[in-house]
């Protein structure tokens, strides 16, 4: 009898160990592409996508300037936004550059892009290689690269000097373009930033690799997007959040993930750098980060704010808006 229980509770562990082994496995060779390039894994998944990102764009003051820039990585989708009746003292203000997450192109801007632009000309890109309106036509490989596509963009956009505003991945954009190409940026503005300070918490990585996964439990994503803020509703019923979650369900990504920025590299920085570290986040220890930051990079401005979740530019974005304002005008160039 002894035998038998101690049979059946090995082939117990055995499958508990298989299945999750199995399920892993099996997703990841359904993710298998051969494709080197961001892109779409369907026509569907592209069509829906596009239906979101149409709709919750009408929602943004119009634009003053639509552009597909042509760089050496793919042709990146810009926007100019400037106030209504905008002069020409307003227009020679370095243009405050919107650098989103992943899988969050210009619409998860909504609620920011009415309160910056009312200060100075606003510049949002939909990150190359991520789900939005950019298209990737050549492999991107080295950070190097991704600061290029980048400095090549704005180039295109006129944008001689800017001021970078970076969310999540956007932040870790902004800095990687500040350390290769520091004389098109004026400023770096940080909120939340990721791969910046500090690495993900496991438990972030794993969440973020089954929400890529094609069997990943229905409604994971839905979850997975409002986990990231703080239990906050992220259905479709929300414009932002029915973007993201379009995005992340059909497009496919294939840059590689980001090294966190080196020490050395941090403490070469002679740009002003402003941040903000939300202390309720998934992705990252905010006291770790908040340290890190403040110990390497010179004269950075930096603070934690506790009741914070990884979505802060939308929760705090009244607040700290006029702060991110304050900062570019503070350090506009000469």
């Amino acid at each position: 009898m002894a035998r038998l229980k101690r049979r059946r509770l090995l082939i117990g562990i055995a499958i508990a160990v298989a299945l999750p082994v199995f399920y892993v496995g099996l997703n990841l060779a359904l993710l298998w592409d051969p494709s080197p390039t961001g892109h779409w894994k369907s026509d569907a998944a592209r069509q829906r996508f596009e239906r979101a990102y149409a709709d919750t764009m009408t929602l943004l003051p119009p634009p003053a300037r639509t552009a597909d820039v042509p760089t050496d990585f793919g042709t990146v989708r810009a926007y100019r936004f400037e106030r209504p009746g905008a002069d020409e003292s307003y227009r020679r203000l370095a243009p405050l550059v919107l650098l989103p997450g992943q899988a969050a192109p210009t619409p998860m801007w909504l609620g920011n892009i009415p309160r910056l632009v009312a200060e100075r000309p606003v510049i949002a890109i939909d990150l190359l290689g991520q789900a939005g309106l950019s298209v990737q036509t050549r492999p991107v490989r080295r950070h190097a690269d991704q600061a290029r596509w980048l400095d090549q963009a704005l180039a295109g956009m006129g944008a001689e000097r800017a001021h970078l505003l970076g969310v999540s991945f956007g932040g870790w954009t902004a800095v990687n373009l500040a350390r290769h190409h520091p004389g098109r940026v004026a400023s770096v503005s940080l909120l939340d930033p990721a791969f910046v300070f500090a690495p993900p918490k496991p438990g972030f990585v794993v969440a973020a690799m089954v929400s890529s996964f094609p069997l990943a439990p229905p409604g994971f994503t839905e979850w997975f997007t409002g986990w990231t803020a703080g239990g906050a509703p992220a259905d479709d019923s929300v414009p932002e959040a029915r973007v993201v979650n379009a995005g992340i369900d059909g497009y496919a990504v294939a840059s590689p993930t980001p090294d966190v920025i080196p020490e050395a590299d941090l403490r070469a920085l002679r740009i002003p750098v402003w941040a903000v570290i939300a202390g309720r986040s998934v992705l990252h220890d905010a006291r770790a980060a908040e340290a890190r930051g403040r110990a390497n990079v010179p004269g950075i401005e930096i603070s934690i704010r506790p009741e914070a979740t990884h979505a802060i530019h939308g929760e705090l974005g009244a607040e700290l808006d006029p702060a991110v304002l304050a900062f570019c005008a503070a350090h506009e160039p000469g």
